[in-house]
């Protein structure tokens, strides 16, 4: 596909745009922290736990605002094609196939996930209802409580990124530190995220596709994120290129411990 130098006119940069939420929320933040002693409010009533919470808070907006300016000038720097592997278009065709398949694979790991969370917490209020009889009551509500909110959490992580592809016609911009995928945005570089696993796959599939797996910190251990970036037609030579760049960029950095090789999905 072509790669003209202006900013494509399909997509614009939101994350720019919530950076600057972020830094107007840090502003707010900064003047709440002083506001009590400002307008008069008494320290032992309620003007020390504003000036608490709006430090707390302020302390948090300052690292999201900077993650988020950061993440917007990699955006920008894609948009004006600095620096990338690939930028494709897809054809309308191209596009729905993958949406759709993508869409499946969606539904089945949601699905599995949600699963899981409901057999585990019916499993535990099953165990702890025998342990403590009077308690049924209590797990039971408890039990119904968390499957649905990890239900609806599986929801609200599926069905937003279909209409987002439907209402789109699709559109990519792949660099050495990030892929964004449809006004969607995946980074593997900075705040301790890592790339882990960069294949190409075109075996028993109508459309190939590059699989990239990078991880982040949480709370308490690594999120992996898996992208799957269709490849259109005629661009599989330079799909393999952008394989063998990342690739190349992985062997380089320090492997993780918990790295391990994953099989192959289908789509």
């Amino acid at each position: 596909m072509s790669m003209p130098s202006a900013i494509s006119g399909n997509f614009h940069n939101p994350v720019k745009r919530t950076a600057v939420a972020w830094w107007v929320l840090c502003v707010l933040s900064l003047f709440g922290i002083f506001a009590p002693h400002l307008f008069g409010v008494d320290a032992m009533q309620w003007g020390f736990g504003i000036s608490f919470l709006c430090l707390v808070f302020g302390i948090t907006a300052i690292f999201v605002a900077v993650m988020y300016t950061k993440r917007g000038k990699l955006v920008e720097q894609m948009l004006r094609k600095e620096n990338l592997l690939a930028h494709w278009i897809y054809t309308p065709a191209e596009w729905q196939y993958y949406a759709q398949k993508e869409h499946g694979q969606n539904k089945r790991e949601k699905r599995n996930l949600f699963l899981l969370v409901a057999a585990i917490s019916i499993v535990i209020g099953l165990i702890l209802s025998v342990i403590h009889p009077d308690g049924r009551l209590v797990f039971l509500l408890t039990v119904v409580g968390i499957i649905g909110i990890a239900g609806g959490a599986a929801l609200l992580s599926i069905w937003p990124r279909y209409r987002q592809n439907r209402k789109h016609l699709g559109e990519v911009y792949i660099s050495q530190d990030g892929v964004y995928l449809n006004k969607e945005l995946h980074v593997w570089r900075g705040f301790g995220a890592a790339l882990e696993e960069v294949s190409y796959q075109d075996q028993y599939r109508a459309q190939p596709l590059l699989h990239i797996v990078y991880s982040m910190p949480n709370r308490y251990n690594r999120q992996q994120v898996t992208v799957r970036v269709p490849v259109p037609q005629g661009e599989q030579a330079a799909a393999k290129n952008v394989a063998d760049q990342l690739q190349a960029q992985l062997k380089e950095g320090s492997p993780l411990p918990h790295r391990k090789s994953k099989s192959n999905e289908v789509i």
